[in-house]
């Protein structure tokens, strides 16, 4: 994907294949949203699902080119990733893209949940020797100074030193803002690229699913506080829809982008 002068590449360091209703049947109620539980809420939307109607649930980096900086978007579930999804390869797929460890200026997180944190140290060492690390206090707050999910603390406290911390609104690069957006996890964020008048948006984990940004009845996964999440995503679903910007979740199959369209009284969703 390009946007205006900004490279975005998709970098997929595991994928698991899903039953979508088993997922966000655990998940509806939450936060008030409902569907997502049964068969027939997913036999609406097809375009979203494999031929076998299960869903294929990626986790990577978004790899953006822009000016000198090159910039990675969270960083999957690292070298061993938990049973049920194969990769475990971001580092070989950045080479493939002609890219080093140490060639990556600055690293994003969106939030801090492992399967987004996964590559950001190894044995102790930072595994981008060079970059500059951002994320938000809260959440920097929430899993590493209270170490609220096992592992995660130990991931990225040798980053500590490296680590731009923020609240309201970040620019990480050129182009490249963080915008807040709380309830999934305390400090939960959402990047907006820009370059003239093009923009795209890189949402994280505000929505596991594009079908999310469809309906405001669809459950999230693995909310924090959902009533706030449910809340972040339908202004945000409302503020989006019909509008040019390029959409893709760090969990979209193929993290592939599209766009949400405005329909007579409902939302669709079209792949770019």
């Amino acid at each position: 994907m390009r946007i205006g002068s900004i490279d975005v590449s998709e970098v997929i360091d595991a994928t698991a294949i899903i039953d979508p209703v088993a997922l966000w049947g655990s998940a509806a109620g939450a936060g008030g949203a409902t569907k997502g539980a049964r068969a027939v809420d997913w036999a609406q939307h097809p375009s979203l699902l494999r031929e076998d109607g299960r869903l294929d649930m990626p986790v990577g980096s978004f790899l953006v080119r822009s000016g000198d900086h090159l910039v990675l978007i969270d960083l999957g579930y690292g070298p061993e990733p938990p049973a049920g999804l194969s990769g475990g390869r971001l580092l070989a797929k950045l080479g493939e893209l002609g890219v080093r460890p140490g060639d990556i200026t600055d690293v994003v997180f969106s939030h801090l949940h492992p399967d987004h944190v996964g590559w950001a140290s190894r044995a102790g060492v930072a595994t981008f020797p060079f970059a500059t690390y951002h994320c938000h206090a809260e959440d920097w707050s929430h899993f590493v100074t209270d170490s609220a999910v096992p592992g995660v603390a130990a991931l990225l406290s040798p980053l500590a030193d490296r680590m731009e911390m923020w609240t309201g609104a970040h620019r990480a690069a050129p182009g490249i803002d963080l915008v807040a957006a709380p309830g999934h996890t305390p400090g939960n964020a959402y990047v907006v690229l820009s370059s003239g008048s093009e923009r795209a948006f890189l949402l994280g984990d505000i929505v596991h699913c594009p079908v999310e940004l469809i309906d405001d009845d669809w459950a999230g996964l693995g909310d924090v506080d959902p009533v706030l999440a449910r809340t972040v995503r339908v202004k945000l679903a409302r503020e989006l829809e019909g509008t040019d910007a390029q959409l893709a979740g760090a969990h979209f199959p193929g993290m592939r982008f599209g766009r949400l369209l405005t329909g007579e009284g409902s939302r669709s969703w079209r792949w770019t």
